[in-house]
């Protein structure tokens, strides 16, 4: 790319998509837009201040409007309502029994209690990986047959140089802790957001994945955005208007971490628009950068892919085809909070499933840390997903059925209609 107007022409058929009415129609399909007013450039305002501003103001009104619309959508509208405080019986029975010697005050108070737990509803519960006895055997009898205190002889990443093979468990354990150290809240939508809703994070994912793909970025960059983009919103509330800016800075600031060749802040404010001017871009940068005090560590499901890829000897197809399940994750508000390495685990077994591959052995059970039956909820949902892909993913559909991804989303929906048609 030469220059910006080289870029530019280049760009044109991205950018006629992130213009597109109907994409900003289902942006504001379900909230209205609110403008930030006109502030005195006399007023004292401290640089936080300054900075939030970038992002969005939210007025009271809209406020007062949203919680309102939230509360009445929560209770009517809800298609999976799991409840939090939710007590066995043997426990409500215990509660009644020492409710005995409570004071009317007293009923009054945990009344309230137990009327405010149960008001707290969620449409989509986040998802994570089950832990029983039966699991911990399985994972037990996988790591003592394949861990070993010496390098294996007959392993050719011991002599390699680049894999530092003798690290390899403790690194590894270490991007475990991260991974959960830097997850999201699962629950921001409801708790933090006022004029966002899921469905909006799922059209900008999808926006995302263009805007990755049109600068031929790596997939840590994209992993890394969307985790900066659900840790900000998980702490800091902004206005729909400034929705699409959130996305482009975190994707500035992945690229920043990860990329040798970055794009410049010319070509990201082009490709939203130019709906906002470069100090404005820069002020968002800096803000969000202070709010996540510049914390980037997340590992991201592709280390996790490759460490799980030995056990099939890296075979080139199991992995691109888990690519394009692994970004599927992106887009579904159940994966929010999900950890990177149970979805790279996922992503694998259902590739091998999808292929023919065999069972998932216990080589596989050591590389990954995840049994069979901790992966089937995965699998279930990414043929749920493929199978309405065009409401689901459909960016990522189409990006995965260029030749270069081996066509992997289309060899999905062969396999399914061959699947469905025989049962």
């Amino acid at each position: 790319m030469g220059g910006a107007s080289n870029f530019a022409a280049s760009t044109t058929g991205i950018s006629s998509r992130m213009n597109d009415e109907n994409v900003k129609r289902e942006l504001k399909k379900k909230s209205q837009s609110v403008g930030e007013g006109n502030g005195d450039g006399h007023d004292r305002k401290t640089a936080y201040t300054k900075n939030r501003k970038a992002l969005g103001e939210i007025s009271e009104s809209a406020l007062n409007s949203r919680m309102t619309e939230i509360r009445n959508k929560r209770a009517d509208e809800a298609t999976t309502e799991i409840y939090k405080g939710k007590e066995t019986e043997d426990e409500e029975l215990s509660d009644s029994e020492n409710r005995d010697d409570l004071t009317e005050d007293d009923m009054d108070n945990v009344e309230e209690e137990d009327e405010a737990e149960e008001s707290v509803c969620y449409v989509n519960e986040p998802m994570s990986p089950i832990v029983r006895i039966k699991e911990y055997k399985e994972i037990a009898r996988a790591y003592s047959r394949y861990s070993r205190d010496t390098l294996d002889p007959d392993d050719e990443d011991t002599y390699d140089i680049a894999m530092v093979a003798e690290y390899g468990n403790e690194i590894f354990n270490y991007l475990h802790k991260l991974e959960i150290k830097y997850a999201p809240n699962p629950h921001y939508m409801e708790e933090v957001q006022t004029e966002l809703v899921w469905d909006h994070r799922s059209t900008l994912m999808n926006w995302l994945v263009q805007l990755h793909s049109r600068f031929n970025l790596l997939p840590e960059t994209l992993y890394l955005a969307v985790n900066i983009i659900d840790r900000f919103l998980s702490s800091q509330t902004i206005s729909l208007s400034r929705f699409q800016l959130c996305g482009a800075v975190a994707l500035f600031i992945a690229a920043k971490y990860e990329e040798i060749t970055v794009p410049t802040v010319s070509q990201m404010i082009y490709m939203v628009g130019n709906q906002f001017n470069r100090e404005e871009f820069l002020v968002a940068e800096r803000f969000m950068v202070e709010a996540l005090k510049f914390e980037f560590n997340y590992p991201g499901p592709m280390s996790f892919l490759r460490r799980g890829s030995k056990a099939d000897d890296y075979d080139s197809e199991i992995r691109t085809l888990a690519k394009y399940f692994l970004e599927i994750t992106i887009v579904d508000s159940r994966f929010v909070a999900s950890p990177a390495s149970w979805l790279a685990a996922g992503a694998q077994y259902t590739s091998r499933r999808m292929l023919g591959r065999g069972g998932w052995t216990q080589a596989h059970v050591y590389y990954t840390g995840y049994t069979a039956d901790q992966l089937d909820p995965l699998y279930a949902v990414f043929v749920e997903c493929c199978l309405s892909y065009k409401k689901h993913h459909k960016a990522i559909f189409d990006k995965y059925a260029q030749r270069r991804f081996r066509r992997s989303s289309m060899y999905v929906q062969e396999y399914l209609k061959t699947y469905y048609s025989e049962k």
